[in-house]
């Protein structure tokens, strides 16, 4: 009969057309926000994508951000939450020209840029609430270092090797920081309480320009890096999770008071020996790695032991 016929041709009529547009509506709410894909383009543009090691997606179509090479979105891919790019050959083009402001991504939990050739100030990194990971190491970045002050997720700030400058950030309301690490800069003025930070670990100031006291230490701290300053009085006590010959406290022009904990915890006997003021040991040659090349060792472990725990989290 010609009514049923019609009726049933009609529905798979209606399904064709149905199920092509929802397929289309549910590409359309994956699609990360038209500012964020801007945000994209003028990152490419202000650090040479062109010229990038790997450039594999940039500037595809509307909807394939996440698939570009270094961009990391959340399940959905809704929201971009990670750059990701260690060693890819960034600098800033042309020269001077500021990284764009990450305000654009306020979803991002992972910034990676170490080991790139990109210089001027770093963006504000204070209004990223679930940032965790921080890396700008071994780049030419100057002017002062981002405030993580706030940021309750962050878990690793690493800003070694660049040419940053003026005092270190208040450091306070980190409770998940385990990794400060800005060795090898510029940095003046006083290493601030670590009180805010509870959870730290590895607290790295090394080469720098620092003076004062230092300040009493975490109670989960296992490395001190605070050598090459101008630190001054005595150190405070050391606390019982410090790893066995792992921290480096001289030179400095600390007091030399006697400390068994401080010996253990440096590998030296006594533990000022090489600190300024005080009679240098005798030395045992021992081969090392340069301080660039432990500075890189320090990242890719940072970044690989990141991306495992993320995975094991996931």
């Amino acid at each position: 009969m010609p009514i049923p016929l019609r009726s049933s041709f009609l529905r798979r009529l209606r399904a064709c057309l149905v199920v092509p547009a929802l397929l289309a509506a549910a590409c359309a709410q994956a699609a990360i926000p038209p500012s964020q894909r801007q945000y994209l383009l003028d990152f490419y543009a202000a650090t040479g994508g062109p010229g990038w090691t790997t450039q594999s997606g940039w500037g595809g179509a509307p909807g394939t951000e996440c698939t570009w090479y270094g961009v990391e979105c959340d399940v959905g891919e809704t929201t971009v939450t990670g750059l990701s790019f260690l060693g890819n050959g960034l600098v800033n083009t042309p020269p001077g020209t500021p990284l764009p402001d990450w305000a654009a991504l306020p979803d991002l939990k992972t910034i990676s840029l170490a080991n790139a050739s990109l210089s001027g100030p770093v963006p504000s990194i204070a209004g990223l609430a679930q940032l965790e990971f921080f890396g700008v190491g071994v780049n030419q970045f100057s002017g002062p270092l981002p405030d993580p002050s706030g940021l309750q997720h962050l878990r690793r700030y690493i800003a070694v090797l660049n040419q940053f400058s003026g005092p270190l950030p208040p450091l306070t309301n980190l409770p998940a920081l385990e990794w400060f690490l800005v060795r090898d800069n510029q940095l003046t003025g006083t290493l601030p309480p670590l009180t805010g930070m509870p959870a730290l670990q590895i607290l790295s100031v090394q080469d720098n320009q620092l003076t004062g006291t230092i300040p009493a230490l975490p109670p989960g701290l296992q490395i001190l890096v605070v050598n090459l300053n101008q630190f001054t009085g005595a150190l405070p006590a050391a606390p019982n999770s410090l790893l066995t010959g792992q921290s480096i406290v001289c030179p400095n022009p600390l007091t030399p008071l006697p400390s068994n904990d401080w010996d253990v915890a440096t590998g030296q006997t006594p533990w000022h020996a090489e600190c300024n003021g005080a009679p240098p040991a005798p030395a045992t040659p021992v081969p090392t790695l340069g301080s660039g090349a432990l500075a890189l060792l320090a990242l890719a472990a940072g970044a690989l032991g990141w991306r495992a725990s993320r995975r094991r989290s996931a």
